[in-house]
């Protein structure tokens, strides 16, 4: 079997076998991943009011042009959001995927702040104050939550995808309130990349 075999086609995500495998052992997870776990808790919830934008657009909300800005983000409905979470990946190219970390970045429409959480300690504020900047939405600040902070070079896309599930479901609850975000313990997210390897082999379809 190919490394470019087809595994999961997840509404508008693609996985191949490689990307597959990336969950398999201690290996930094790329684009498709990210944007896969996104679309898949979006789904998951079925609530307009939240959004997850994917690895791609963030990117280019970030580095993009800001007259073509809006083609990617008026779709999105953006200001109508009461949860909007940003992959923010540390790369300065647009034009093709790589970086060395992964964060997340969340707007709260509700109180209509921008909240980062960084598991390499606040490694990608920079980028996620950029992704802030560039977007037309309301804000005071950028405000750096306490979060797990990993213990490798490579589970920050895990951590990602975790602490997103974590805000969303905290927000259901609090309706907003993110400063109060309680935080995922280790033995949580020593599980996390195995239970995420288990939902993508249940979606698979070979």
């Amino acid at each position: 079997m190919a490394d470019d075999d087809v595994l999961v086609n997840y509404h508008n995500s693609l996985l191949r076998r490689s990307d597959v495998n990336l969950l398999r052992n201690a290996h930094w997870l790329n684009d498709q991943v990210i944007g896969f776990w996104f679309e898949y808790l979006e789904n998951s919830i079925m609530d307009n009011s939240v959004c997850l934008v994917c690895p791609e657009v963030s990117q280019f909300i970030k580095l993009g042009s800001p007259s073509d800005t809006p083609i990617f983000v008026d779709p999105l409905n953006l200001s109508l959001r009461s949860l909007v979470l940003f992959p923010v990946n540390d790369s300065m190219f647009l034009d093709h995927p790589g970086g060395s970390h992964w964060s997340l970045l969340v707007y709260d429409g509700l109180v209509k702040k921008y909240y980062h959480l960084d598991s390499l300690n606040g490694a990608n504020l920079g980028h996620a104050k950029k992704i802030a900047n560039n977007l037309h939405l309301p804000y005071e600040e950028v405000v750096e939550l306490k979060c797990t902070q990993q213990e490798n070079s490579y589970d920050c896309g895990v951590f990602v995808c975790s602490n997103a599930e974590n805000v969303i479901r905290h927000c259901f609850v609090n309706k907003g309130m993110l400063i109060s975000l309680s935080i995922l313990d280790s033995a949580f997210m020593n599980k996390q990349r195995s239970h995420m390897l288990q939902v993508v082999l249940t979606l698979s379809c070979k």
